[in-house]
């Protein structure tokens, strides 16, 4: 590249990075230093090293700066046997000593309805944003966890190191998100929050033969070119993730469709089917469905072991069964796709493998458990995660196709 192209391309790396508009001031103008500096590594290559090493402090303030706009002044700690105490604090070097103080009286942070262990330290910043619900996402807490870890590198060095402008950029952006994250606006697109995806109305199309095709809606109504070959084909009508080429989001499971499990990566909706081309365009018409937004990040999976380990299952649908299908043990799970929920179940009989058996985050997964045994403990679980749990019963219906789950009954 030429100089002035290559200037040019580095900025364009992290100039869509802005942060949400109540982000504290101090942490703003931190980030758009490091926003600006970037821009020099075309000049000096150790800029990338240095932006990417102060990136990861910058995690600490912000978090720091959160908590501070968090407790508004008071902090509250409550002691093993002792009622609820508060203090006024008016820095965050104030509550550094407070929480060296109140630790070595085994007191916890009280966040809401919860209390934590809390020490003012980055450890403790995680596991109170964590708590307070301002980060989000099962698969995104190791990445905050490498982060954690990055910066106490960078923190105390052990030795030399060189980051590169990828490493670089990508760290600036990681901590964009996370920053944007803690005062509530998600990314979209983002690798670590994402915003809710959209969601179109679909039409899951399968012949006698295995054959299968995922169309819009709209490809109901227009000219039935495949008309002698149609009239083989079932077609269920559904609200899923569009398929875009290239997309980072398309989900590659949308022909394991199954009504009762959790098949497909991102969360697909019944809403009408199986039935011929003719009814599907008649009930299309009638009922004009529209599509939505969904998140699909801390999801709640239900999954169920009787004989074999059964595909996770949505608890609305769950609370439906009848009772003859609510026998064995059951997991309820929190995760953020149905396969890291059904992982971790069934590698979790492995005491070997490291994953958590009672309720909590799981050390070598993403994924949370929230409580196991019968149907009825499972539901229960649940329903203290989300809230109230209204059962659906939907009618039975899968593609042909589905081979990625095991055989279900």
């Amino acid at each position: 590249m030429r100089p002035e192209d290559a200037a040019e391309f580095q900025q364009r790396q992290i100039a869509d990075c802005d942060l949400a508009t109540g982000v504290a001031a101090g942490t703003r103008d931190s980030f758009e230093r490091l926003r600006t500096v970037f821009a020099y590594g075309v000049l000096c290559y150790d800029v990338y090293t240095m932006v990417g090493d102060h990136a990861l402090l910058i995690y600490e303030q912000a978090l720091r700066d959160r908590f501070m706009e968090w407790c508004a002044g008071t902090v509250s700690f409550r002691g093993p046997q002792t009622p609820d105490v508060s203090y006024t604090v008016a820095s965050y070097d104030d509550v550094k000593k407070r929480a060296d103080r109140m630790m070595r009286r085994r007191a916890k942070l009280v966040v809401g309805t919860h209390v934590i262990e809390f020490n003012g330290t980055l450890h403790g910043l995680r596991r109170w944003a964590r708590t307070a619900g301002l980060l989000r996402g099962r698969r995104s807490r190791a990445v905050e966890e490498a982060l954690a870890k990055l910066r106490n590198h960078v923190a105390h060095p052990s030795g030399h190191h060189v980051d590169t402008p990828v490493g670089a950029a990508r760290t600036v952006r990681d901590l964009a998100e996370l920053i944007n994250q803690l005062w509530g606006q998600a990314t979209p697109d983002g690798r670590l929050y994402p915003a809710p995806l959209r969601r179109e109305i679909a039409v899951l199309s399968w012949n006698s033969s295995g054959r299968t095709r995922m169309e819009p809606a709209g490809a109901l109504t227009a000219p039935e070119s495949l008309k002698d070959q149609d009239d083989e084909y079932q077609h269920l009508v559904v609200r899923a993730i569009p398929f875009i080429p290239g997309s980072r989001w398309n989900d590659e499971h949308w022909a394991e469709f199954d009504t009762h499990y959790e098949t497909t990566q991102f969360p697909t909706e019944y809403l009408w089917g199986p039935g011929t081309r003719a009814e599907a365009r008649t009930w299309l018409e009638h009922e004009r469905p529209e599509g939505d937004s969904a998140d699909f990040t801390d999801r709640v999976f239900l999954v169920q072991d009787h004989e074999h380990l059964l595909p996770p299952m949505r608890p609305a649908v769950a609370a439906g069964l009848p009772d003859n299908q609510r026998v064995g043990i059951w997991h309820a799970i929190r995760a953020d796709f149905p396969a890291d929920a059904f992982v971790h179940v069934r590698d979790s009989g492995d005491r070997s493998a490291g994953h958590a058996r009672h309720p909590g985050d799981c050390p070598a997964c993403s994924a949370e458990v929230l409580g196991s045994g019968s149907h009825d403990d499972a539901l229960r679980a649940a329903a203290a995660a989300l809230g109230p749990i209204v059962a659906v019963q939907l009618p039975p219906a899968r593609l042909p196709t589905s081979t990625f789950w095991p055989e279900r009954p």
